[in-house]
């Protein structure tokens, strides 16, 4: 096994409103590798993006707070370091592609500017000339052609794949050790998002980066990571190796997550069958019920599910479930 450079335990955010306090995330825990990928999966709102903004510590606070837990960058708990020193940490050590470039990026800047404003902040040892160079670079790297005058050039001059690739070029410019990449190819086509997913598999085998893949989207984490941990209602509930979980999934929401997969005939090129729905609502956070959270849709359901919350516990190996009625497959 490789390096472990993030280690998220008991991870808990809070969050206070007119409604009374929730809990957004509750009890997470997962690693990250050097060279490695995990990918958090899960429906909106089951607490992917707010763990990623709890490890950058951009939860904003008020209302929210990280409550519990502990996140272990190469050993040093980020939430007990000074918001100086995580500065230095965040974009530099531990960086962000969020989910909409054109809100990210700042339309009254150059994408030049923006690069090299990372640079200028972080790496405060190169010249203005150096860092232009390594602005034009890092176009040139992230698969931008004519770099030198895309630099010069607004997002709004851009398409949506372009500035996707400015974001991921942001991200990069520090040779980050984590990458934390939500919602990556969200908007995009199928074409574009293919070339972005490439784009990260390509860098990350060149940097060695570990890469937090946050998506609702199972295809891209079949084809991007090396792990894979299902979220639902702030919990993981599933969590194993891709080819693992894959294969055998044993939550039964897991398995509802696959199941609602268009699948198609390649030789005929139709849908092989009607697509599987889960059924029922997500319950709300301010009113989840007293034992599993995903009681009232599993299938699988028993009253000891109804009365008792199930923990996340070894099944085979590495191979992790919250659940008192793991499927057999």
């Amino acid at each position: 096994m490789s390096q472990k450079i993030l280690e998220v335990k008991d991870l808990v955010v809070e969050f206070n409103t007119d409604r009374g306090k929730i809990t957004a995330v509750n009890g997470v825990t997962f690693d990250v590798h050097k060279g490695r990928s995990i990918g958090i999966v899960g429906e909106s709102g089951s607490g992917k993006s707010v763990s990623a903004l709890a490890i950058m510590r951009l939860i904003p606070n008020p209302p929210g707070r990280i409550a519990g837990g502990t996140i272990k960058f190469n050993g040093e708990n980020l939430p007990d370091i000074q918001m100086d020193e995580m500065r230095r940490v965040r974009g530099n050590k531990i960086a962000m592609i969020f989910q909409e470039p054109m809100t990210s990026l700042n339309p009254v800047f150059t994408v030049g500017n923006q690069i090299e404003e990372v640079l200028e902040l972080h790496q405060t040892e190169l010249s203005p000339k150096e860092r232009k160079e390594k602005t034009i670079d890092m176009l040139r790297l992230v698969g931008i052609p004519s770099p030198e005058q895309r630099v010069k050039e607004y997002p709004h001059q851009l398409s949506g794949g372009m500035r996707q690739r400015v974001m991921i070029a942001i991200a990069l410019s520090c040779e980050p050790d984590i990458l934390i990449a939500d919602e990556p190819t969200t908007a995009l086509d199928v074409t574009i998002q293919a070339q972005i997913l490439e784009l990260m598999n390509k860098l990350q085998r060149e940097l060695g980066m570990g890469i937090i893949m946050i998506t609702h989207d199972l295809g891209v984490v079949a084809e991007t990571c090396d792990e894979v941990a299902v979220m639902y209602c702030g919990q993981i509930v599933e969590r194993a190796d891709v080819d693992t979980l894959f294969k055998y999934p044993k939550h039964p929401y897991t398995k509802g997550l696959m199941e609602s997969i268009p699948a198609f005939d390649s030789t005929s090129g139709k849908k092989k069958e009607k697509l599987t729905t889960i059924e029922g609502m997500v319950p709300s956070l301010f009113d989840l019920p007293a034992g599993c959270n995903f009681y009232n849709r599993c299938v699988s359901a028993s009253d000891r599910c109804r009365e008792s919350e199930p923990k996340l516990s070894p099944v085979e190996g590495s191979h992790e479930v919250s659940c008192f009625n793991p499927l057999s497959l």
